[in-house]
């Protein structure tokens, strides 16, 4: 019986659950790490962005994004400090799997990186890690800050998550402090009020087992089913269980310490305290209960996390309820050693002031308390700061390393926002490459942006090669190329239309020397014929002679050779032999006839042999040459065709070029090149139409005079073996008399015969030479004119075979030269017709040249203004560099492993957590979105990410969150207000009391702030945790004060004496209650935490404001409320008076 009265059963079964809890306490710590990060609704864009991000590919999934900063505090880094530094990127590289780096950025890797990752002063390097989440962040930052290490370097590790996790580490050493700093100052005060040490050792242990037992609860709610937790959520639970705790042990032993007063014992007081006061408790701890537990309905994680503390709450009511009574029934007065005298409840003086004056003139107490309070609220400037970084001290390395990046670089170096735009179908085309090229050109031209990079411009500027106006630039370059070419082409045609001009005027002064020629030739016929009439033997040597003619044969050819610009100087001098030949020949013939009449019946022939052979070799060398002339002009016509075409084939090549260079597309290729190819073959077929026709005719002549002359050289050499033959045989005709005197008189004959012809043939040979001399200068022109044709006639003449036959052949020879002099005349009226054809085209072919320049000129100029015009300033990018291997580092940077996914990274020019940059990251999501609209892209999903959309993220559902916890939280508690009260009207009273105290104390914490922290602004969860702490510990001392009203008897006391009464009673335990409470969260400002700090500071200035303002509003509005029967009371007491 006694174990139950005394209530072992409970000491032993919260023994039992301490032991349990603190065996099933998980790590507390990594708990917190891991559930540190503030999680938004999945909605959100900044959420979209994070989900788009891990899906990135490229080794990039599931990683933690790191930076190593290597800072020369110092000025620019040495050549040393850049060695030192590059060893510690090549350690990195070589223990890349060791440390858990899936990929890394350094600076030197290319011209974008050594832009974007060495500061200008050249005094920092970054290196970009992207590290595997297998370990944790704490281990991760241990490894990598002992890895990056460098002597005469300052090296630091930072991050958004490396700075997340050192802002949780500060909290866990911020939480120890509170604790110990909590637990000392409730154990003085509760000695200050209880005077005795052994009831503070009791409410801590029982406060300290709720604690355990409600904290290892939440934890592995958190572990096993997701609770909401959070960086706070264990901080508050030990300052609300501590604090509130506190109280209600006040509460609590402050009846049963009366309740022994009144005389009763330990079992009789420990119940009746248990009653009374624990009515009491259940009902403030409902509502606190009710408050935290309506933030469970709350969106925001961080919000939610605060849900922890309802069921502390809960765990603390059973607490106190159960295992107190242990205590109290146990121990009954040495609870309170050394106290001997146990008085009645205490009386507050100070709150009896504030209640009786107010009961004297309830109006002007509101009017005070709304006149002192009112400046508060209209001076409240809502301006929150959102920098998470700023909770963390500069000492921190992670912090100091964030620093340095904002100095070094652009304040938003260090927190990029990455706009992801997610599509479909892949990205990697020109056509949405050129989208997201404009893109980025309107989010560079936003105000607030430093630099933009994207797939476009990885570097962070354009790549000038890639758009239409550098791209234009080269094809205009091409087409002027392209134009002096067709220049040159239409002087050269102007040229030669002159030349065969020219060449036609050479070719009339050619036909008459050959006509002359024909004469000779024909008179050497003659002259061939009477010496072939004197005798056999006399034949061989007649036709020897004939090869004196042949010179002559060989002078014409000479003149047929100078066709060809390039006569060479071998062939005059074959003409002149020829010219100097045929006296000779005529010499050698009187002198054999002299030599006949003087020597008898001797005869030399040595001399004449000599002669025919010589005229021989010239006749076959002329003959050569007019055939290889024929052979010329033959190579005339192939050349005339192969070299326009060749020239033409030229230009198409230089306009190939110029139109690789412009990097145009396969349609605008197509075109101008189909353009091109039309008037380049008009002008190929004008120019074969002109040469073809004429050089073959006169080719066909040339050769026909060289076979007759080669046939009369071989009669020549004929003759001169006849003659040879004849000297043989000399002896034999010296016996015969009647022979020789036949012989003279034909030699005669042959001698007079030769003075006719042979001198007529030497005149023929100079016109033959002057004609040619004429044409080798004006087809010397016509030539140059022509170009491509320059390897036209070069030689019209070769050296012709010398006359080995006799005299008859010489004669036979002789007939063919002048038939072969016929076709040549006739063949030289055929070139000077072609000719004269020829130059008449020319000038068409010059105007179709001028034409398509000017067309070329009219299309430049085009381009030309093309290219200066805002349209050129358009992103092109040709298939050969879109797969390049210059572009993939682009690609795989800035697009997705499946080329579905871009992002473009944007730095802003303020600190990425300031309003602006939050403001401006928000205008560029939603110009992305409006600026693809009707593109391909108008499907894709885009979403801005990074440390601005976040914090506009997080403003937006904090703000918008904590307007509908608030107000759940406010309508919970109202409606256990109105139950506890059984009134409509005091619950708002009090509600209203503790809004204008929390409303007053932000604004005053404000203003503190700005003195003692150096701060312009309060942290963004300030105001909410300050309002779940003030509204939901607040209603405590109303509910505390209300009860006590309740209490007294309504039948004796009108509600004015009441509520004094009631205030004059509860003020000690409100005010102690206030005190434990406010030291409780003065624990909270030696953590170095701002948002603590902040949040302590507004909590205790509101409950200074709540305890004096409580007694003020209640006592006057109950007043207030009730007139009739306070006024009848009034009226009573004057009558008895």
């Amino acid at each position: 019986m006694r174990f139950i009265k005394n209530h072992v059963g409970s000491l032993i079964a919260w023994i039992l659950i301490v032991v349990i809890s603190i065996f099933m306490l998980p790590n507390v710590n990594q708990l917190t790490r891991e559930h540190s990060t503030i999680s938004l609704p999945a909605n959100v864009q900044s959420e979209v962005a994070s989900t788009i991000g891990n899906h990135w590919g490229h080794h990039q999934n599931n990683t933690y994004q790191v930076v190593a900063v290597f800072n020369n505090q110092d000025g620019a880094m040495s050549k040393s400090d850049q060695k030192s530094v590059n060893q510690t990127i090549r350690y990195l590289k070589r223990h890349k799997s060791e440390l858990g780096i899936k990929s890394m950025l350094t600076p030197y890797e290319n011209s974008a990186t050594k832009k974007n990752l060495i500061s200008k002063d050249k005094t920092t390097e970054l290196v970009q890690l992207n590290v595997s989440k297998k370990k944790s962040v704490s281990n991760i930052n241990k490894q990598l800050t002992k890895a990056v290490k460098t002597d005469g370097i300052r090296t630091y590790i930072t991050g958004a998550d490396i700075l997340q996790d050192d802002f949780s580490g500060a909290i866990q050493e911020g939480i120890k402090k509170t604790e110990v700093i909590s637990v000392i100052f409730i154990f003085i005060v509760l000695i200050l009020v209880f005077r005795s040490p052994i009831v503070p050792l009791i409410s801590l242990l029982t406060v300290g087992v709720s604690f355990i037992t409600a904290f290892s609860i939440v934890t592995n709610l958190v572990k096993n089913f997701n609770f909401p937790f959070s960086n706070f959520t264990q901080v508050f639970m030990v300052i609300v269980l501590f604090g509130i705790g506190t109280d209600y042990n006040i509460l609590l032993y402050d009846r049963f310490k009366a309740n022994l007063g009144n005389g009763m014992d330990k079992f009789e007081a420990a119940k009746n305290a248990q009653w009374n006061a624990g009515k009491t408790i259940l009902m403030s701890g409902s509502s606190i209960l009710i408050g935290f537990s309506a933030l469970g309905l709350a969106r925001f994680s961080v919000y939610k996390s605060a849900a922890g503390v309802a069921v502390g709450v809960a765990v603390l009511l059973i607490v106190l309820l159960t295992l107190n009574m242990f205590f109290m029934t146990t121990m009954g007065k040495t609870m309170f050693w050394p106290v001997k005298t146990f008085n009645g409840e205490s009386e507050s003086p100070f709150w009896r002031f504030l209640s009786k004056h107010s009961l004297a003139h309830p109006i002007i107490a509101l009017v005070l308390v709304l006149a002192a309070l009112s400046p508060f609220y209209f001076t409240y400037q809502n301006k929150l700061n959102y920098d998470d970084t700023a909770e963390i001290a500069d000492s921190t390395p992670s912090k100091q390393g964030f620093l340095i990046v904002q100095k070094h670089f652009s304040k938003g170096t260090a927190e990029p926002a990455t706009l992801y735009i997610k599509s479909n179908h892949t990205l990697d085309n020109e056509k949405d490459l050129k989208l997201i090229d404009q893109l980025t050109e309107q989010i560079k031209h936003t105000k607030g942006v430093k630099t933009v990079a994207s797939v476009t411009q990885p570097s962070g500027s354009k790549i000038k090669k890639l758009y239409v106006n550098s791209q234009m630039k080269t094809v205009n370059n091409g087409v002027s190329t392209a134009r002096n070419g067709l220049g040159k082409l239409s002087a050269g045609s102007q040229q030669m239309t002159n030349g065969l001009n020219s060449a036609a005027t050479g070719t009339n002064q050619l036909n008459s020397g050959i006509n002359s020629a024909a004469t000779g030739a024909n008179q050497l016929t003659s002259g061939l014929a009477q010496l072939s009439s004197g005798g056999n033997q006399m034949t061989n040597g007649l036709n020897q002679l004939s090869a004196g003619s042949q010179q002559l044969v060989n002078g014409m050819n000479q003149m047929s050779q100078q066709l060809s610009s390039q006569l060479t100087g071998a062939n005059a001098s074959q003409l002149q032999q020829l010219e100097s030949g045929l006296p000779q020949i005529n010499n050698g013939i009187q002198q054999l006839n002299s030599a006949l009449q003087s020597a008898g019946t001797s005869i030399d022939t040595t001399g004449i042999q000599s002669n025919l052979q010589n005229v021989a070799s010239q006749a076959q060398i002329i003959g050569s040459q007019l055939e290889q002339a024929g052979n010329t002009l033959k190579s005339i016509q192939g050349s005339a065709g192969s070299s326009s075409s060749a020239s033409l084939d030229s230009v198409m090549t230089q306009f190939k070029a110029a139109e690789s260079q412009a990097n145009l597309n396969d349609q605008q290729k197509a075109v101008m090149e189909g353009a091109m190819q039309q008037i380049l073959s008009g002008i190929q077929s004008q120019i074969a139409s002109q040469t073809n026709s004429q050089t073959s005719e006169l080719a066909s002549q040339l050769q026909s005079v060289a076979q007759n002359l080669q046939t009369a050289g071989n009669a020549d050499k004929s003759l001169a073996g006849s003659l040879q033959n004849v000297a043989g045989s000399a002896s034999s005709l010296q016996n015969l008399n009647t022979q020789v005197a036949t012989l003279k008189a034909q030699v005669a004959q042959l001698a007079q015969a030769s003075n006719v012809a042979l001198p007529g043939a030497v005149s023929a040979l100079q016109q033959l030479t002057s004609g040619l001399n004429q044409i080798q200068s004006a087809l010397g022109q016509g030539t140059n004119a022509l170009g491509q044709l320059n390897t036209g006639i070069n030689k019209l003449a070769a050296a012709s075979p010398q006359l080995s036959n006799g005299i008859n052949s010489a004669y036979s020879g002789s007939q063919q030269l002048s038939a072969g002099m016929g076709q040549l005349s006739a063949g030289s009226l055929q070139l000077n017709t072609g000719i004269n054809k020829l130059a008449q085209s020319s000038p068409q072919i010059t105007n179709g040249l001028n034409q398509l320049n000017s067309g070329l000129g009219e299309g430049q100029s085009y381009l030309t203004g093309l290219q200066k015009s805002a349209a050129a300033e358009t992103f092109y990018i040709p298939k050969s560099v879109l797969h390049s291997n210059t572009f993939k580092p682009a690609i795989d940077n800035y697009m997705s492993s499946n080329r579905k996914i871009t992002k473009i990274t944007i730095v802003f020019d303020t600190n990425p957590s300031d309003e602006k940059a939050t403001k401006d990251a928000e205008n560029i999501s939603n110009m992305a979105r409006k600026s693809l609209k009707g593109t391909a892209l108008s499907n894709a999903t885009v979403a801005m990410g990074g440390q601005s959309s976040r914090i506009n993220d997080i403003k937006n559902t904090a703000s918008g969150d904590f307007v509908r916890t608030a107000a759940i939280m406010l309508i919970g508690i109202g409606i256990a207000l109105m139950l506890i009260t059984h009134s409509l009207l005091q619950p708002v009273y009090i509600l209203g009391s503790l809004l204008l105290a929390y409303i007053s104390s932000l604004s005053i914490n404000h203003w503190l702030v700005g003195i003692f922290m150096h701060r312009s602004m309060l942290a963004w969860n300030t105001p909410f945790f300050s309002f779940i702490m003030l509204i939901a510990l607040g209603v405590d001392y109303s509910i505390f004060l209300m009860t006590r009203y309740r209490e007294i008897d309504e039948n004796k006391y009108l509600p004015g004496e009441r509520i004094y009464y009631a205030c004059a009673i509860i003020g000690t335990v409100v005010i102690s209650a206030a005190i434990i409470l406010s030291g409780t969260f003065a624990a909270l400002i030696p953590s170095g935490i701002p948002t603590l700090i902040e949040v302590a500071m507004t909590v205790i200035v509101g409950l200074i404001i709540l305890v004096i303002i409580l007694p003020i509003v209640m006592t006057s509005t109950i007043y207030l409320s009730y007139p009739i029967r306070n006024h009848v009371k009034d009226n009573q007491n004057k009558r008895k008076d």
